[in-house]
């Protein structure tokens, strides 16, 4: 994914860190337990910057999460999961 470390983005009201910045874009990293929160973290860079993206941890993509993921896609939000030690981007720009 060429990832490097991120600096912090100044959304005119707080300040956040994305955890990694990949080809450009401000990533949010989050295990499916807390994909909520990642979620909110990625709309906050998609506000700063145009463009997020959240990579997803899990052991297994459930139809629950399929549906999730989704639609959090909707929102323009890339989508990412790590699984079995694996990247794997979800979707892909048409």
């Amino acid at each position: 994914m060429r990832c490097q470390d991120a600096e912090i983005l100044d959304l005119g009201f707080a300040k956040v860190k994305p955890d990694l910045i990949c080809n450009g874009i401000p990533v949010e990293v989050e295990c499916v337990e807390r994909i909520h929160i990642g979620l909110g973290q990625a709309l906050a860079y998609k506000y700063a910057t145009g463009r997020a993206g959240l990579v997803v941890i899990a052991e297994q993509i459930s139809p629950d999460l399929r549906k999730f993921l989704d639609w959090c896609r909707q929102l323009g939000i890339e989508i990412y999961i790590y699984v079995n030690d694996v990247v794997i981007r979800l979707y892909k720009e048409k």
